[in-house]
């Protein structure tokens, strides 16, 4: 009797449970998004480039994982979040919430030590980060079997396991630019005519975009300028709406400020260069 009397208790509590959760997903879906009251926010970004282990050599494009994961803690001590590119979207173009203090971490390259090293820790710590990726180098590095972690990008299926993650979106640094010649990166040349600058750019862009969607299945929202080279008149920000970017990122060590109804501040955006000396309260 006692057996019987207990399982009725136990089938009585999942059925309780299993209307909770329906009850509660159905009213998560009826209920507006929330609106923030700032009109502005203040957006700091911060550019990383290459995380190793604590045996290879730094510069100033290299820190450690153990002082990328200090850099963590530190954000989140302090009660930083960090933020997608699709909440800073809709946040200047609907007006959707924002985290009390917004933070985005970018890496540029696609080098390989993000995904052993900088990928593992996001989890960790429940973070996001952009990973501004070079589809040539993509390209290269999934017809190689050994890759030296320092140097060499991740490969196709290391880009779509982060991407299918809850901790990192793929954003795009050219399909074939990233290189200083008569060019530096993506840069227009001086004395060259607007419209070979804009079809070459464009060009690129779209190989880049169609590259990273078939690996990914979403094309990329967020523009990473090589070098951090941009024509300063501002006029490649048209070329990279047409390729369908919402926001392109600089190497310009400034704040940003994100503005309500003004989604063109989400161009040029500004970042700080995480080197091993860079003290990162400086910049909060």
């Amino acid at each position: 009797m006692k057996i019987k009397y207990y399982l009725f208790l136990i089938l009585l509590l999942l059925g309780t449970l299993c209307y909770s959760a329906s009850y509660m997903s159905s009213v998560s879906a009826i209920l507006p998004t929330v609106a923030d009251t700032r009109t502005e926010v203040e957006l700091p970004i911060l550019m990383y480039h290459k995380i190793v282990d604590g045996t290879s050599p730094s510069d100033e494009y290299t820190i450690s994982k153990e002082r990328f994961e200090s850099d963590l803690k530190w954000l989140r001590d302090k009660g930083f979040t960090t933020v997608t590119t699709r909440q800073l979207i809709d946040f200047a173009e609907k007006g959707e919430a924002l985290p009390e203090k917004p933070v985005l971490l970018t890496f540029d390259d696609g080098y390989l030590n993000n995904y052993l090293y900088a990928f593992p820790l996001l989890a960790k710590y429940h973070m996001t980060g952009v990973f501004s990726v070079i589809g040539s180098e993509i390209e290269n590095a999934s017809e190689q079997l050994n890759r030296n972690p320092l140097g060499q990008s991740m490969n196709s299926s290391e880009i779509k396991e982060m991407s299918d993650s809850s901790y990192a979106e793929i954003g795009s640094h050219t399909f074939n630019l990233h290189r200083i010649s008569e060019r530096k990166g993506a840069d227009k040349i001086p004395g060259e005519s607007q419209e070979t600058y804009e079809n070459l750019l464009l060009e690129d862009l779209n190989q880049n975009n169609e590259y990273i969607e078939k690996v990914t299945g979403s094309p990329p929202l967020l523009f990473a300028w090589p070098y951090g080279a941009y024509p300063p008149d501002r006029s490649a920000d048209k070329i990279l709406k047409e390729a369908g970017y919402k926001l392109s990122v600089t190497s310009y060590q400034r704040m940003n400020t994100i503005q309500q109804g003004n989604p063109e501040c989400l161009f040029g955006l500004k970042r700080f260069l995480r080197t091993p000396s860079f003290d990162i309260e400086q910049i909060f």
